[in-house]
């Protein structure tokens, strides 16, 4: 399913996507979110993400990049490449080193650990609000054609 057509498009509920190993940033991440009236699935690794993605269709991913099943940039590239959904990557370096990895790997943003758990929300429905308003944008100079 593309991006454009996922239940935020619609009207419905908007999912987000966790892969972090460590249980207690997962479960503060994961209901910070839910508090702001996301769906959210979160995972443990990459492999467990995998497997969540048959049934569920994120409308936007944060995985962290140190990943116990491989390095978050090749997953965060990987999500990307193969689902088309938006990525944020979080991490503990710092600067901007960090910040130019995670882009070249194609991730929206990038959080140095601890995550602010206000600003992720708010980070989380900007990039949404972007691809919301650049699709229309696109849709609308496509029927022009």
């Amino acid at each position: 399913m593309s991006f454009a057509t996922r239940r935020g498009d619609n009207g419905g509920s908007v999912s987000v996507l966790i892969i972090e190993d460590e249980p207690y940033l997962r479960g503060e991440l994961a209901s910070a979110l839910t508090e702001a009236g996301f769906t959210v699935v979160s995972v443990r690794d990459y492999l467990e993400a995998l497997q969540k993605l048959v049934a569920f269709e994120p409308d936007i991913a944060i995985v962290d990049e140190a990943l116990p099943s491989g390095n978050g940039k090749v997953v965060c590239f990987q999500l990307r490449r193969d689902f088309g959904f938006p990525v944020i990557l979080m991490g503990v370096a710092s600067g901007g080193e960090a910040w130019m990895r995670a882009v070249k790997a194609g991730a929206e943003f990038y959080f140095e650990k601890p995550v602010h758990y206000k600003e992720a929300v708010a980070r989380v429905k900007a990039i949404l609000r972007r691809y919301k308003e650049t699709r229309a944008s696109l849709l609308k100079e496509h029927t022009r054609v």
